[in-house]
């Protein structure tokens, strides 16, 4: 149980973080890009295990790990920015209403049937995430972000949907699936260094902004608990007190409850009524897509 709470807490303190990046004037990116680094040294630290590079350049699961990374910093930087620029709470909704997209693939791909609960829940998942980032009258600019959670729900499925493919295909232990995630985070670091390494060639970004003390503190501040929002679900699954179809869903539950409750008290966030039956259809599905 106590890995369980760990990673609905450090899942939404995440959320939490990228808020306080925006309140303290942090580069988003640079910390992101500094965050995927020190994921990666985190996992190696606590890899008890020595690690053969042929070994893993050998791996069936490195040339999907790769372009992984790319998704994964991506989706990443926009759920931040959703946070920061609408709300932690449809953050949440729309990262965790994704679990709809590998429900889709199961159904299309794999040929798995699909219940009237399920179909039920995927389309108020659909609506949740609609709904829990729409803004009210008084506050039209939001409108022209929907754009932001849209992203995030597709691309946070994309990344379910591929890592439970690669867990069933080419995943055999768990330290395999330790070496795939620190893999995935030094690709998503390899990225953001390309990234961010053209920005300083045409001096869309200076050295300053990412050499900036505050920046690289924030990123190790995002990239210790991120590898162990990850570290502690293979942790969760293997206490076996519940099983994956059980556990996910309460992850997901208690992740958009905590930070729908923590945007309100502790950044004041504005929910409208529009926003928390949002919130409450997104539970409600939740519940039904595990069914």
């Amino acid at each position: 149980m106590l890995y369980i709470l760990a990673t609905i807490v450090i899942s939404v303190f995440l959320l939490i973080i990228f808020k306080l990046f925006h309140i303290y004037n942090v580069n988003s990116f640079v910390a992101i890009f500094i965050n995927y680094i020190t994921a990666c040294v985190t996992g190696f630290l606590f890899l008890n295990e020595t690690v053969n590079a042929r070994e893993i350049l050998n791996a069936d699961w490195v040339k999907i790990s790769i372009p992984l990374g790319a998704v994964f910093i991506c989706i990443f930087y926009l759920i931040g920015q959703t946070a920061q620029r609408i709300s932690i709470a449809t953050a949440s909704v729309a990262n965790k209403m994704s679990v709809v997209i590998p429900v889709m693939f199961s159904v299309f791909y794999l040929h798995e049937e699909l219940s009237l609960l399920k179909i039920t829940g995927i389309v108020l998942a659909l609506v949740a995430v609609y709904l829990s980032s729409a803004s009210s009258g008084d506050n039209p600019h939001l409108k022209k972000l929907f754009w932001l959670p849209a992203l995030v729900f597709i691309g946070s499925g994309i990344i379910d949907t591929t890592i439970n493919l690669t867990n069933s295909l080419f995943i055999k232990t768990s330290y395999d699936s330790v070496l795939f995630t620190i893999f995935t985070f030094l690709s998503a670091f390899c990225i953001g260094l390309i990234v961010i390494t053209y920005q300083l060639a045409t001096k869309k970004t200076e050295w300053k902004s990412v050499f900036n003390v505050k920046n690289i503190v924030a990123g190790i501040a995002l990239g210790i608990p991120n590898y162990f929002s990850i570290y502690f679900i293979f942790k969760s699954l293997d206490t076996k007190l519940l099983g994956s179809a059980q556990l996910f869903p309460v992850l997901n539950l208690c992740n958009v409850a905590l930070a729908a409750i923590t945007g309100w008290l502790i950044f004041k966030e504005k929910l409208s009524i529009i926003n928390v039956a949002g919130i409450i259809l997104a539970l409600i599905s939740i519940i039904l897509i595990a069914v």
